[in-house]
């Protein structure tokens, strides 16, 4: 039992001390949200995925490349609306923005969710809207943002006279940097917006002071200005032909985000964009993959899976188990030599007679046994002879007498009185 102890004690420790190897350090940085479909965060999509799979819309998390978006299966070739945030932390290659074009050429809609105005906290610090800037190229767009480096460069001499201008301008650069609650209001009359008045969302003062403007540089592109920011009446979303498809492109990334989409109207104004884009038997995408979420193999998400976990935890526990089931010794444990004596052999031979005959052919063999030992010791002529001489014996009861001839005749009687009877017989006779 002692053993068996120290092994369960050594093994907890040896387990310990590999999850405290292998195990990766705890962030104590609180996770980000990301704008996908699983995501329940402020920033996640998990909200309007859901609640637009409850009013019967066929929504898909896409988890492949935008190269897959023609071979998809269940996909309809044209119909169908792919929602994507923009800038993506995983590269969108140069082959994606290909098969992008072609597949709305097809007459599908593009909703591009962009972090302009607003850096939520899954934006990198270097990162930049150049890849959309390009993508938007191919369809003669330009898409700028306009700096006013004059103004820019008063502000810095002005603060930098004094101490005190020089903290009031970083002070003032810190808050304008803290996103603020604002609202986009709606531009026109198109049925795209009908219903909508205003739209809540998140802006940073900094990033409103470049405010991005959208350019045509061919005759036949053409832009529906939807949006516009309440303040300064900057605009905000357009809707763009692209070819035979549509490019919807919002310059503020939370207007359909868990926190945002039951305020004012935002729920409406998705409602009428897939009211008009999404054909009965298309599909509403959600790209996922370009957050994280991939149907390929990810060895970060594969050890970050619950399942790997799970089967981790099950095989320590049957090791567990073994080392405390099992012997502990390397070498397998060897028997004893053991020195027989007679008495063991009469013990053996005893145990093998106890179980192969029965209690009336057992009492009846002690009987006779009892009786050839008396007429052999005192010499008598046979066995009537024996009986003769037991009777007159004093010593001898006429009860024993007949317990000994109930044993020869085959009768039930108690083993245990007999053999105290025959032990007794012997002791007074021999």
């Amino acid at each position: 039992m002692k053993e068996r102890f120290m092994t369960l004690l050594t093994a907890l420790a040896a387990l310990a001390l590999v999850i405290f190897l292998f195990s990766p350090p705890r962030s104590q940085q609180k996770p980000v949200s990301l704008p996908t479909s699983e995501d329940r965060g402020p920033d996640g999509l998990k909200g309007l995925y859901s609640w637009l799979g409850r009013e019967g819309l066929a929504v898909v998390s896409f988890r492949k490349r935008f190269t897959d978006l023609r071979t998809e299966r269940g996909l309809p070739e044209q119909g169908n609306v792919l929602i994507v945030s923009m800038p993506a932390p995983t590269e969108i290659r140069g082959t994606e923005w290909s098969a992008l074009s072609s597949w709305l050429d097809q007459g599908n809609t593009l909703i591009v969710l962009g972090a302009v105005y607003q850096h939520p906290a899954w934006v990198a610090a270097g990162d930049c809207f150049c890849d959309i800037q390009e993508f938007l190229s191919w369809y003669d767009w330009t898409l700028e943002a306009e700096t006013d480096k004059s103004q820019a460069a008063a502000a810095d001499v002005e603060a930098g006279k004094t101490l005190r201008g020089t903290i009031e301008a970083l002070q003032a650069g810190v808050k304008e940097a803290v996103p603020q609650p604002n609202q986009l209001l709606a531009q026109s009359g198109h049925p795209l917006l009908q219903g909508v008045r205003t739209l809540d969302t998140q802006t940073r003062a900094d990033l409103l002071k470049q405010p991005w403007t959208l350019s045509a540089g061919g005759k036949h592109s053409l832009a529906l200005r939807l949006l516009g920011l309440a303040e300064g009446n900057l605009a905000s979303a357009w809707q763009l032909n692209a070819g035979s498809g549509r490019i919807v492109l919002l310059l503020t990334p939370d207007l359909f985000s868990n926190s945002r989409l039951g305020r004012a109207d935002n729920a409406r104004f998705i409602g009428n964009l897939l009211d008009q884009s999404l054909a009965p038997d298309g599909r509403l995408l959600f790209d996922d993959y370009h957050f994280g979420l991939s149907e390929l193999y990810d060895p970060e998400h594969f050890f970050k899976d619950e399942r790997l976990h799970n089967t981790l935890a099950c095989l320590g526990i049957f090791w567990l188990l073994y080392l405390i089931g099992y012997t502990t010794r390397l070498a397998p444990v060897r028997p004893p030599i053991i020195q027989l004596s007679s008495r063991d052999f009469i013990q053996v031979t005893a145990e093998f007679f106890a179980r192969r005959l029965t209690k009336a052919v057992l009492a009846e063999a002690l009987v006779k046994h009892l009786l050839a030992d008396i007429h052999h010791r005192r010499r008598l002529r046979d066995e009537a002879e024996v009986w003769h001489w037991l009777a007159q014996h004093g010593r001898v009861t006429g009860e024993q007498l007949r317990l000994l001839k109930k044993a020869l005749n085959g009768q039930r009687i108690s083993l245990f009185r007999l053999s105290n009877t025959i032990t007794y017989i012997r002791t007074v006779t021999l």
